[in-house]
């Protein structure tokens, strides 16, 4: 059994302005609506690697769309548990670029000041639903590929290495993957 999950493609509003934070707050918010840019295509190698898998994807639009350009056709199924971590939106009086408001965001996150946003607990028990789906999923499909996003990828398959899967190949950045493997031979699902 197979798991690769794929970071999306570049988003068309991947640009890193300096900005307020209302400005990061409507970044985050164009963000999550984006689609990809028409510039930033799958490789080859991973589009016929992933040829033929069940396709699973987050629920916003750059994964999606990103399921469409790389498998050829719309997500098998779609979860919103699969989002990318909440990024919590700060009211502080600074006026830096998208990037610093990240790492600023994901660091509070990571400490646990994640004000209206989803914390960093609840954010771990969507990733570990999430797994439970995939896993239920692998005993009818053999290889399955999730369109999602960077931190929740690495979640994901930290939670799934928890669980005995093993990491065959990795790579980052957009389109970059996390091929995982359960060797574990199994025709039906336990009871």
């Amino acid at each position: 059994m197979k798991i690769t999950l794929v970071r999306h493609g570049k988003p068309k509003a991947s640009v890193n302005p300096k900005v307020s934070a209302v400005g990061f707050a409507n970044w985050v918010r164009a963000y999550n609506r984006s689609l990809v840019i028409s510039s930033s295509k799958p490789s080859e190698e991973l589009c016929k690697r992933i040829n033929g898998s069940y396709t699973v994807s987050s629920d916003l639009n750059r994964a999606r769309h990103s399921t469409e350009l790389c498998a050829g056709k719309s997500p098998d199924l779609i979860l919103r548990e699969l989002r990318e971590m909440d990024i919590p939106r700060l009211k502080l009086p600074f006026f830096i670029s998208v990037d610093h408001w990240l790492i600023l965001s994901r660091i509070c996150w990571f400490l646990g000041i994640s004000g209206k946003s989803e914390s960093f607990k609840v954010g771990r028990q969507r990733i570990i639903s999430a797994v439970d789906l995939l896993v239920e999923q692998t005993y009818k499909n053999s290889h399955i590929t999730v369109f999602g996003h960077g931190l929740t990828n690495r979640f994901v398959a930290k939670e799934l290495k928890r669980r005995g899967w093993r990491i065959q190949q990795k790579s980052k950045g957009f389109w970059g993957t996390i091929e995982l493997v359960n060797i574990t031979i199994r025709t039906n699902k336990p009871e």
